[in-house]
């Protein structure tokens, strides 16, 4: 009877680990019937219409884009940092940085040149001085501005007729304060704001950035704050600390961001516009370090453009 129960608990025990091994055969039978089921509807989707296919536009990259973020060399101090280290671009020393600088932007080959400056106002202006440059009516003994020293310099040494603005006002579309007298840190504290919107300390990383520009070669230094590492943290300081500003009251904070968003697609915009997508264009941007993180994602997320990083050519 023992010996009958034994052969009993075997026989179940076969009985049920066949039936485990059978389902999960159905099992992988159904998910790969599934699968190829799946994949041919599609493939039918695809063969009906084709732009039922994800990839189709993504990846067309008919031209290249390439920005050199900068610090501005005539610096208007409108931003809320103002920089306390002197930099002047027309010493010997610095010049001599310039060639070197000029010299790994022609690498790229780039032809054509964007300067931030404002494409309806100055495009015209900006154009008349530099035909002058060409002509050697111009001088750039008193030129400060990267828009002349890099843009200007770089543009004739590649041979091109002209260069381009492709800045744009933005618009303020938001809550109406009495700015004269508005006291962001006393409003982020009655709000109870103030210690998040402060975590992080943006105005020691500008006081570091700005002080470096004093001790590195221009290569080098466009190098430092042109790494995606770098122009991310700066964008950051938008998503971490003015976006909170006046969250559930008057927005004021997200309002900013806003605006600063507007100018970038406008640039954008202009960009796409001067475009020859028949002639495998190459842009180069000259604009401020805040640009580069957001005219990065739109030329990036674009499926006209091949996004190249800057220092790819810096650091050669």
């Amino acid at each position: 009877m023992v010996v009958n129960t034994q052969r009993l608990m075997k026989h179940l025990l076969l009985w049920l680990l066949f039936m485990l091994f059978f389902m999960s055969c159905s099992q992988s039978s159904i998910s790969d019937e599934l699968g190829i089921e799946q994949k041919h509807v599609k493939d039918l989707l695809v063969s009906t219409n084709p732009l039922t296919d994800p990839d189709v536009f993504i990846g067309k990259h008919k031209a290249k884009a390439m920005i050199l973020g900068v610090f501005h060399f005539a610096n208007p101090g409108l931003d809320s940092y103002q920089e306390k280290f002197e930099f002047n671009i027309l010493e010997d020393e610095h010049q001599a940085e310039l060639i070197i600088l000029l010299d790994k932007l022609a690498a790229y080959k780039p032809s054509k040149i964007l300067c931030e400056c404002n494409r309806i106002r100055s495009d015209s202006i900006l154009n008349v001085d530099y035909k002058k440059y060409l002509s050697g009516e111009f001088t750039m003994e008193n030129k400060v501005n990267e828009i002349f020293q890099i843009g200007f310099k770089l543009a004739k040494e590649l041979g091109h007729t002209q260069v381009y603005c492709t800045d744009a006002k933005h618009m303020w579309c938001g809550v109406e304060l009495d700015w004269d007298n508005h006291d962001t840190e006393a409003y982020l504290k009655s709000k109870g704001q103030l210690e998040k919107s402060s975590r992080y300390d943006y105005n020691a990383l500008y006081e570091l950035e700005d002080s470096l520009k004093s001790v590195q070669s221009l290569t080098h230094h466009f190098i430092t704050t042109n790494d995606p590492r770098m122009t991310l943290k700066s964008y950051q300081a938008y998503l971490t600390t003015y976006a909170l500003e006046g969250a559930g009251d008057n927005y004021v904070g997200a309002d900013s961001y806003a605006k600063q968003s507007q100018r970038n697609i406008k640039i954008f915009s202009n960009a796409l516009d001067l475009t020859n997508f028949d002639s495998e264009e190459r842009l180069l941007m000259i604009y401020g370090n805040s640009h580069v993180f957001p005219l990065k994602q739109f030329f990036t997320h674009s499926p006209d453009y091949d996004y190249i990083e800057v220092n790819d050519y810096l650091s050669k």
